[in-house]
């Protein structure tokens, strides 16, 4: 039975694309990256990672750096990110139904804390701050140890296609949502356990799963 939930936070509970543009092109300018404007994001959002980065002139190596700038510079922009439309009343329905709730992320702890405070959202057991973008795996993994669970009683739910990859690393069902940063088209190449198109969809994923197995 599925009790556990573990949440990514951009592009999963936070609407943090428009924020996430401006602070990038703050970054492309200083680091002669390509810079970005809304709809060039509807076509990055079909793209894997390896090909965003050579669309963008940024090399594999430096994802490190850019993923931490990101995350400097979004803290003096917390103010702007929103939750997605029902994602909050989703995710009290899922608290109140004694789910336990958890967040996995490569945001910081303190901005995704400031955001949920904000929002009314200070609903989750923990928050954890996946440092390397490649490496979710390890920290579901690490996640799992640390809290004595089976690998069948959590489920993971994010917006990307290397969310996938470290479920499957990890062996840990996951909900793909299409509301993020990927669209769906990316999301099912690679082939997610299940495929949100609205945040109402996310109970009714976790409740069928364990209808099918209480």
């Amino acid at each position: 039975m599925v009790n556990t939930l573990v949440f990514d936070f951009d592009g999963t509970i936070a609407e943090s694309l428009g924020v996430g543009i401006d602070v990038y092109n703050e970054i492309a300018e200083e680091y002669n990256f390509k810079k970005l404007n809304p709809s060039d994001f509807a076509k990055l959002g079909k793209l894997p990672i390896a090909k965003k980065c050579n669309v963008l002139g940024i090399s594999l190596r430096q994802i490190p750096l850019l993923v931490h700038k990101l995350n400097e510079k979004f803290k003096d922009n917390v103010s702007r990110v929103k939750v997605f439309d029902k994602m909050k009343e989703v995710l009290y329905t899922l608290e109140k139904e004694k789910y336990s709730l958890h967040i996995i992320s490569s945001n910081t702890e303190n901005t995704i804390k400031e955001v949920l405070q904000k929002n009314n959202l200070d609903i989750f057991e923990s928050i954890y701050s996946s440092r390397n973008i490649f490496g979710k795996h390890h920290s579901i993994n690490d996640f799992i140890k640390k809290n004595g669970l089976h690998n069948d009683e959590i489920i993971y739910i994010g917006d990307e296609l290397r969310d996938i990859e470290a479920c499957k690393k990890a062996k840990v069902k996951i909900i793909s949502v299409t509301w993020g940063f990927e669209s769906a088209d990316l999301l099912l190449t690679g082939n997610p356990d299940f495929l949100a198109k609205d945040p109402e969809d996310i109970i009714r994923i976790i409740k069928t799963i364990n209808t099918v197995n209480p």
